[in-house]
């Protein structure tokens, strides 16, 4: 049997897919591989697609891609057979019937049983760190291990420095050798963590999105020997990672809490009770990934999830959202959140309609809108509203939605009949060809709401969802408008001017939606009409959809080629930078000065302490400006052929792309990559100190004894060898 690997910057061979009996992929690669290689023969040679972590169809980062997969393979191989495996769904019958919808009779197989029993408890604690030690100090004492999941790097850390006491006790000689190892091999680490170094020799660390994954590594593979009794860690632990314990604690079951004045939809967020400040809480799948790493199969007769809480309103809040207890029974069962649709986004949808116009070549709007009726969103959609259902062309924005629609979509029916019986007072202030606004008087006050074609929707209790050309991860189709939206949307509606419902007509829209799916794509030359009525993808559209991108980055990215001036590598990393920023994956401008000092050579070391960064947030924002410097490059070669007035411009802008994507990938300026590209064992450090010697190409260096070498460069003569023996 055959088997072969693809995942990540790992690449296969399109003839090694072909052969192979089985392959091991992510969501993403199997995507990218059916958009690469959809038209060849041994794609349809899939007869059944195993799919691991299935919830995660539910999350807006990489649901999307998932959903559409499912439907896409489903079509392209002829309904396969799908097996779909999650412990964490609410609503198992309601996903099965969906799949079931797509062609093939499916069967739920549900199950309680774990290798390990999982018991579930609550503690009140006014002192959260003495609890935890007291815990802990139970579990290591019958030879246990501890996880402790908190919600702050900071916190993270302090409380593993504040165990190394307790887990140093409960070390055995052989494992204070092996961690006081690790602790070496961490500190030998250039911009390795130099706290973890410290602690870690104790038998505890702590793990975050901050840490190099070769220290992340080091903390998983010696947590699963035994060897670290506790790892105090934020959520970058829940994600597919295999480390089990037999006790895990939640720490916090708060995200973050924030006054009301920051908030501008309230979606997700829960009152704290003083009347002014609110919190976003861990979703209940999130919470219960979490607690399912309680239990080590083969080393614990039961496992134990903890979350503690500080007072008695704490408890009962997280009992009634987390838990349902059978009568009279003082258990506690977990109690998951129903999954939902990542496609309810409004740029992932752009994606979507152009890669179904891709994939198809040529293809109508009838079959565009038979496509989308196969998804798991429309399948929520049409399952919510029943017998008030919106036209899915409206919903997908390839046709003008009316207020009406607009109204059931983002409006709680039972709400709605409820709002009518009120007698508020409600009255338009403005009206003119881009903004409709009044106010809603109610008993607990006066709301001015507005919809405004530029800005969006708005209500001065705090609902906002203002929608932009920009990549707006959270801008959603299905959201619900608040109270006071919708009484005024109602009166908007039943308004008795025709000359006023013209306004609502064309406003309403408008501000729900700026830019219509289809005229988007139209408008942005993505796709193209052709005379038979049929759509099909431009070369831009299909270059977009073949390098892996949001249809929003790609014409960013071809705004910024054709109309700024990028002159030097610094303009082409601050334009690279600003794409990264525009899809939410930079928050700020910290991190351009220290990557502007990375490719300069500065040592890391200094870019860390200088900066007040980490290196595992540095290389993150490292690799993602390195994909995008990439297809910067690609898409301005592509438009260079393409017979626009800018050729010079833009080819400039293509090599220096090349030029830039290896400084970044490896921390050095252009004389050094000779070195680096073609000698092993030699990085930015060792580059530079051959360099300095007089060895400026491999060739150099090829033609000289390790003995020589060792010589002029100081550096250690097995190291010579190995670089000698690499350079032949």
């Amino acid at each position: 049997m055959r088997v072969e690997l693809s995942i990540g910057d790992y690449d296969v061979e399109d003839k090694k897919l072909a052969k192979a009996d089985i392959i091991i992929t992510t969501y993403e690669k199997l995507d990218s591989i059916i958009r690469n290689f959809y038209d060849k023969e041994w794609i349809l040679d899939f007869s059944t697609v195993i799919i691991d972590e299935v919830h995660i169809i539910g999350e807006s980062d990489r649901g999307p891609r998932l959903e559409s997969l499912i439907v896409r393979l489903n079509e392209l191989l002829h309904n396969p057979q799908i097996i779909a495996l999650s412990a964490t769904i609410a609503n198992p019958e309601f996903f099965n019937s969906w799949l079931t919808s797509l062609g093939n009779t499916t069967t739920l197989i549900f199950s309680e049983e774990r290798p390990v029993p999982l018991h579930y408890k609550i503690e009140v604690s006014q002192n959260k760190d003495s609890t935890m030690k007291r815990i802990a100090k139970s579990i290591l004492k019958d030879r246990g291990q501890v996880l402790i999941f908190l919600n702050k790097r900071k916190t993270a850390q302090q409380t593993a420095q504040n165990l190394k006491d307790l887990t140093t006790q409960f070390l055995e000689e052989s494992e204070q050798k092996i961690c006081k190892a690790i602790s070496k091999r961490i500190a030998s680490i250039r911009g390795g963590n130099n706290d973890l170094s410290k602690v870690i020799k104790y038998g505890v660390a702590f793990h975050h999105a901050g840490l190099l994954p070769r220290e992340r590594r080091l903390i998983e593979d010696n947590f699963r020997k035994g060897i670290i009794k506790i790892i105090c860690c934020t959520t970058t632990l829940s994600a597919g990672i295999n480390t089990p314990a037999r006790v895990v604690i939640l720490r916090d079951f708060k995200k973050y809490t924030t006054s009301g004045h920051n908030i501008k939809n309230f979606t997700g967020f829960h009152e704290n009770g003083d009347g002014f400040s609110y919190f976003k809480s861990f979703s209940a799948n999130e919470v219960f990934q979490i607690l399912g790493r309680a239990g080590r199969p083969g080393l614990d007769s039961v496992g134990y999830g903890i979350i503690l809480v500080k007072n008695i309103e704490e408890k009962s809040w997280v009992e009634d959202f987390y838990f349902k207890t059978p009568h009279l029974e003082n258990i506690l069962l977990a109690k998951y959140n129903d999954l939902g649709s990542g496609l309810n986004k409004v740029n992932i949808l752009k994606e979507q309609v152009l890669l179904r116009v891709y994939e198809e070549q040529e293809i109508t709007l009838e079959q565009l809108k038979q496509f989308f009726e196969k998804t798991y969103f429309w399948y929520i959609i049409k399952n919510k509203m029943k017998e008030q259902q919106i036209p899915i062309e409206q919903l997908l924005m390839i046709k003008e939605i009316t207020p009406v629609n607009i109204l059931k979509l983002h409006s709680d029916p039972k709400k709605v009949r409820v709002l009518k019986k009120q007698n508020n007072t409600i009255k338009t202030t403005i009206c003119n060809h881009s903004t409709i606004g009044g106010f809603v008087k109610t008993s607990f006050g006066v709301y001015s709401c507005q919809f405004d074609v530029d800005s969006g929707v708005k209500c001065s209790c705090g609902f906002q969802n203002g929608l932009t050309d920009n990549f707006a991860i959270e801008n959603e189709f299905a959201f619900e408008f608040c109270d006071h939206v919708t009484s005024f949307l109602l009166y908007l509606i039943s308004f008795p001017s025709r000359n006023v419902q013209k306004y609502v007509e064309d406003i309403v829209p408008k501000s729900i939606k700026n830019q219509y799916i289809l005229n988007y794509l139209f408008e942005k030359g993505l796709i193209i009409k052709n005379t038979d009525t049929t759509i099909r993808c431009s070369q831009f559209g299909k270059l977009i959809i073949r390098l892996y991108l949001y249809p929003t980055s790609g014409v960013l990215i071809r705004y910024k080629l054709e109309n700024v001036k990028i002159s030097s590598f610094r303009d082409l990393l601050k334009e690279a930078y600003e794409i990264l920023k525009a899809e939410f994956r930079v928050r700020d401008y910290k991190m351009l000065e220290p990557i502007l000092e990375w490719t300069d050579e500065e040592a890391i070391d200094q870019i860390l302490d200088k900066n007040k960064i980490m290196t595992g947030d540095l290389f993150s924002v490292r690799d993602n400006l390195e994909r995008i410097i990439t297809f910067i490059g690609i898409i301005a070669r592509n438009l260079s052929t393409s017979g626009i007035d800018l050729q010079d411009k833009l080819t400039k802008v293509a090599e220096m792309s090349e030029t830039l994507g290896i400084r970044i990938h490896y921390g050095i300026r252009e004389e050094l990559f000779d070195l680096v590209l073609r000698l092993q064992n030699v990085a930015r450090v060792r580059a530079r100190i051959l360099y300095k010697a007089g060895y400026h190409t491999a060739s150099q260096v090829n033609k000289e004894d390790a003995y020589t070498l060792n010589r002029k460069t100081g550096l250690g003569i097995n190291l010579c060898k190995r670089i000698l023996k690499s350079s032949k």
